[in-house]
């Protein structure tokens, strides 16, 4: 029994894969490789492979970069499908079925119900749309006055779907007034809307028998009253002619001067003698010779030049004798490719193009969803400053993911002589701002530090405001810091110390000066810079003692007066 993936979600909905004649078959993006092609960039050159054996169709996950999904679960290791199982590859969701879908039935009666329409004139609305060219050609769908419509290829968002993957989901919208006028609009989709071979940029009045495309799909607007509209010749006339001639032929031979000539004769005798005086006027002036300027190879390498100089990465080649233009070189986004080509198709000397122009909004939007499929990388993102200087920006935890994100690339994106690579490792960021906190005495200051934002905590002697400040603008010069957001608290040196004054007794001090030179600490006589319990007497004033162990620091009050 045959089996059958069948098209249900994404940009292959309608598509089925068929698994019948042999044993085993890969489905992938490379017809190289795959012996069924599914045409979606985020499927792999090799995706997945279906064998059959005894027990039915089996299905093995061959892509490390996408794992397909069967029923929402990753697939890691090969499976035996069953009736109406649900397989996601790339972008689209297949239904695995045993049976063909029943497609010819619903043909039928789509055109059963087509026939019946076209028949029943009156159901149908004045306006026809008749696809001429794609994927749905041959079909025809009818327009109501004051109504509007939606053109695209998602069947769940527009009124007029078509099945082609160059017409974007909403494409473009077509609406009738009340006066019968039909208009068309372009929503914003990525191959724009032609009239008559013309793209258009707002709201374009069409009129009937225009010949519309969107993407590869073309169709005629048709107004079926103007199509129906029909002159008739009135009988009586050709009557009336006859009985004048036979009256004529009765009447005797009349001398010719005086015959009266009819004012209609004369109108028609004047009429024909222009069209004839005009025929020969226009033969006339075919004789007529102009010089005819001819471009020489340089001032045609000077044009070419000029109009591509608002493309700077874009070289060219020209054959003068055959008129064939190579280009070469990257532009940012389609919508400059489409001027540029605009710009090269209007000159005469050009008879063919050889387009090797790349878009660079293409590749990196490709590469961005091939990131995403990597947890450890959603923080980078690809993008183009200027055409052909691709920048890699965002963050990664570790030196290692830092490594597998150069090896991919390196596999993988083909423009590495044009990349820059500005991923941040946050160890090593972290490592910096702990090195500028310690060298600056904060070693009470804490820190945390996510995707390049930085938090600061904790207290600082506000005698050292200055230079916390100064340290907080030195941190925004450091590569990968784009936030910090300070919540440290400036407190007094008495406010800011832990107190240890339970723990040791001061007995009695000296003075020299009107100033605390020495102290008796439980029965120690010290000074400034003396150690007790690996603490470091940093200042002796009249009321307290101030020690520092580690960037901590402690008091011990007293009062012997």
């Amino acid at each position: 029994m045959a089996g059958y993936l069948i098209g249900e979600e994404g940009p292959l909905t309608g598509f089925v894969a068929r698994f019948e004649e042999e044993e085993e078959w890969v489905l992938g993006r490379d017809p190289e490789v795959a012996s069924i092609v599914l045409e979606d960039p985020l499927v792999s050159r090799r995706h997945v492979v279906c064998r059959h054996t005894e027990e039915g169709y089996v299905l093995e996950n061959v892509s490390t970069t996408n794992p397909a999904l069967v029923n929402g679960q990753i697939l890691i290791e090969p499976v035996l499908l069953q009736e109406g199982d649900l397989i996601k590859i790339g972008s689209s969701v297949f239904k695995f079925s045993h049976s063909y879908p029943n497609l010819e039935t619903e043909d039928l009666k789509d055109d059963t119900d087509l026939i019946n329409v076209r028949i029943g004139s009156g159901s149908l609305g004045r306006f026809i749309i008749k696809v001429t060219n794609g994927p749905n050609a041959g079909a025809e769908f009818s327009m109501q006055k004051g109504a509007s419509y939606v053109l695209g290829k998602d069947p769940n968002l527009c009124d007029i779907a078509f099945q082609d993957l160059s017409v974007s989901r909403q494409h473009a919208r077509i609406s009738i007034d009340d006066n019968n006028q039909v208009f068309i609009e372009d929503l914003s989709s990525r191959n724009g809307v032609l009239v008559n071979g013309i793209a258009i940029t707002s709201k374009h009045l069409l009129s009937s028998e225009d010949l519309i495309s969107l993407g590869t799909t073309s169709f005629l607007l048709i107004d079926r009253e103007q199509i129906q509209e029909t002159i008739f010749s009135p009988l009586p006339l050709a009557t009336s002619i006859k009985t004048e001639e036979l009256k004529q032929e009765e009447s005797p031979a009349s001398d010719w001067r005086e015959m009266i000539i009819p004012k209609k004769h004369l109108i028609v005798a004047s009429a024909f003698g222009i069209l004839v005086l005009a025929g020969i006027t226009s033969m006339i002036t075919l004789f007529k010779t102009h010089k005819i300027e001819v471009v020489s190879q340089k001032e045609e390498h000077k044009i070419l030049k000029e109009n591509l100089s608002a493309f700077p990465d874009v070289q060219f080649s020209f054959n003068p004798p055959s008129g064939k233009l190579f280009l070469l070189g990257h532009v940012i986004s389609s919508v400059e490719k489409q001027e540029l080509l605009y710009k090269i198709e209007n000159l005469p000397f050009v008879h063919s193009i050889e387009d090797n122009v790349i878009v660079d909004e293409l590749i990196w939007e490709n590469t961005n969803a091939l990131l995403l499929t990597n947890p450890n990388w959603i923080g980078v993102s690809l993008s183009s400053i200027a055409p052909g200087k691709f920048v890699l920006r965002g963050y990664v935890q570790t030196l290692e993911q830092a490594q597998a994100l150069s090896d991919y690339l390196n596999l993988n994106f083909p423009y590495l002589d044009r990349l820059e690579n500005q991923v941040i490792v946050e160890t090593n960021l972290q490592m910096q701002v702990e090195s500028i906190l310690i060298e600056k005495g904060f070693n009470s200051v804490t820190y945390q530090l996510s995707n390049g934002e930085l938090v600061l905590a904790g207290r600082v002697d506000q005698k050292k405001a200055h230079t916390f400040n100064a340290t907080i603008d030195q941190f925004y010069t450091v590569p990968g810091i784009r936030l910090i957001k300070n919540f440290v608290i400036y407190t007094k040196a008495d406010t800011s110390r832990i107190d240890i004054s339970s723990k040791y007794q001061i007995t009695g001090y000296s003075k020299k000066d009107d100033q605390n030179m020495f102290v008796v600490i439980n029965g120690k006589i010290l000074t400034i810079e003396d150690m007790i319990d690996g603490m470091k007497i940093t200042e002796i004033l009249s009321n307290m003692v101030l020690l520092e162990k580690d960037g901590v620091k402690f008091r011990i009050n007293y009062n012997l007066q």
